[in-house]
């Protein structure tokens, strides 16, 4: 729900976390699949409030329907108890995994008492929802259920899902990774990443369903007031597959949420975050997932406590077409091909989660991850001063980019020998406050492009061995460009 809020221009969607935005959910609203679904649920029911029952009905003639209507319902319960493997897909469906597949047959095979009761009530549930599914795609109206014709289609439709239900060999999950930020200005999905045609990674702006979603397992509004952007990435799991194996899809959930956050903060300025994870099964007889680690995810294995719960969100400009584009490079990217870009990466999303954007703390983490990839020679003389010479050749396109670079990575060193030494915003005289808060606002954007220059472009890429990376460092900062050549030329004309 939104009051005087900032609208996108192309999908006219609200920008959640701002001023003048306000998220209430409507706990009262059903959407028509939902109502069919009572319709049938109270159809079936023991004589009591029977959806098509009027208040001065025949107490005799009712009985008779409704004798003939459990009757029917025993009559099919029987037949879904003789296809193998129903009964174990239709438990399966309403709890969270926690049987292996063998256990659930034996389970059937032995009557087990805990088994059956949990199946006899799952039974209905399992045939409303599959039926409800089946009326809604043909557009039946409880209100009007004396005119619907389809029940002969419906009926052949129904039973060869229940077949495919019994027979089918993976179980599907959508792995949701909620965020704050950046800025989707578009309804439909944009595809982050591509392979052999298939789309792993989809980016899109969060909508009034997906919230919805999202707010019938956590009940925290709070939660969804900062919400706006969503990744998306499929994952099937065998229903034969182990239950530590599904228990396991958090822990790669959380690897994902983190790989894919890593390369949107390198492409965007914004105070990124990720506000919920969640993995929802893909339809209604698929079993959960039971987390496996803290309600409310920050990536749980940041090497770094106490991790940020709350993210800035900023009216910004939407993610653009070079902006993906490189996302998805940076995806495909190897993180592991350059000596110390692993540790760098893990300081970046350290100085992004564990600080707000302007604690000068966070310059501490930026400063380890500098010196893993620009100091991975081992070598420890004059740190400081090669560390921005190199990030200065090596980012550089101009010799005025050059010196700034240079400077503020020197800055940067000063600043983290004062911080490390208990130095604060309010300890330091005006000048230097004013300094800091101008390397605050650069290096991470310095960092971010070393990043993914090692990613993507000039590094010491394949190398090991100490002394072969000191000579790739050594011939950058000796060998001749464009720059120097143009400074040596205006020389000669002086």
């Amino acid at each position: 729900k939104t009051s005087s809020s900032t609208f996108l221009p192309n999908s006219n969607l609200p920008i959640r976390g701002i001023g003048g935005v306000e998220v209430i959910p409507n706990k009262s609203r059903k959407n028509q699949r939902d109502i069919i679904c009572d319709f049938i649920d109270k159809s079936l029911g023991e004589g009591i409030g029977l959806g098509w029952r009027s208040k001065h009905q025949n107490r005799k003639e009712y009985d008779v329907i409704n004798g003939r209507i459990q009757d029917c319902k025993k009559r099919l319960f029987l037949k879904l108890e003789d296809i193998p493997n129903l009964p174990v897909r239709i438990y399966d469906s309403f709890v969270h995994k926690h049987y292996d597949s063998w256990e659930l047959a034996e389970k059937v095979e032995n009557k087990d008492e805990q088994f059956i009761t949990i199946f006899e009530f799952s039974k209905d549930l399992f045939f409303s929802k599959i039926l409800a599914n089946e009326l809604h795609r043909f557009g039946f109206n409880p209100q009007n259920k004396l005119s619907f014709e389809r029940w002969d289609e419906i009926a052949v439709l129904l039973t060869e899902k229940i077949y495919l239900i019994a027979e089918k060999p993976h179980n599907e999950y959508e792995i949701v990774i909620f965020l704050n930020t950046p800025i989707i200005d578009e309804k439909a999905p944009i595809t982050l990443l591509n392979t052999e045609g298939d789309s792993l990674f989809s980016i899109e702006s969060v909508n009034d369903e997906l919230l919805s979603k999202l707010y019938k397992i956590t009940r925290n509004n709070q939660q969804l007031q900062w919400i706006n952007t969503a990744i998306k990435c499929q994952l099937i799991l065998s229903v034969n597959d182990t239950v530590e194996k599904y228990l396991e899809a958090y822990y790669l959930a959380a690897k994902i949420a983190e790989s894919v956050v890593d390369c949107i903060r390198l492409v965007r300025d914004e105070d990124i975050g990720v506000i919920a994870l969640e993995i929802f099964p893909t339809d209604d007889l698929t079993p959960h997932i039971e987390k496996t680690y803290e309600e409310d995810y920050q990536p749980s294995l940041a090497i770094f406590i106490p991790k940020r719960f709350y993210f800035k969100t900023e009216i910004t400009q939407p993610l653009s077409s070079k902006d993906l584009n490189l996302i998805g490079r940076l995806l495909c990217g190897d993180f592991k091909d350059v000596k110390g870009l692993d540790t760098a990466i893990r300081r970046f999303r350290s100085s992004c989660e564990r600080y707000l954007p302007d604690d000068p703390e966070r310059l501490l983490d930026m400063a380890f991850a500098f010196e893993a990839i620009f100091l991975n020679d081992g070598d420890n003389k004059e740190l400081s001063y090669r560390l921005a010479l190199r990030a200065a050749k090596l980012l550089g396109r101009t010799l005025e980019e050059r010196q700034e670079i240079f400077e503020v990575i020197k800055k940067l060193y000063d600043f983290r020998s004062k911080i490390a030494h208990g130095e604060t915003l309010d300890t330091m005289k005006s000048k230097d406050a004013n300094k800091l808060k101008q390397v605050l606002s650069r290096a991470p954007r310095i960092l971010k492009n070393a990043i993914i220059e090692m990613i993507l472009g000039n590094a010491p890429r394949g190398l090991t061995k100490t002394e072969e990376i000191g000579n790739w460092w050594r011939n950058l900062e000796l060998g001749m460009d464009d720059i120097t050549q143009v400074s040596n030329s205006k020389r000669e004309t002086e």
